[in-house]
């Protein structure tokens, strides 16, 4: 009995692992998408992305 629990328990660990793989493999694709519709648009300019960041520094 304690063999099947631990089976079904190691079938469940085995799809929310893959489950969570896929997700992030998703998540990767769109962030690439995304970074190369940037790269085509000119980016981003890094001076207003840093005081973004820490502040404006003025």
């Amino acid at each position: 009995m304690i063999g099947v629990v631990q089976l079904i328990r190691g079938l469940v660990m085995a799809a929310l692992l893959m489950g969570a793989a896929g997700t992030l493999v998703e998540a990767t694709g769109i962030v690439g998408r995304e970074a190369a519709k940037a790269h085509q648009r000119g980016g981003i300019k890094f001076k207003w992305l840093n005081q973004q960041l820490v502040g404006g520094g003025k």
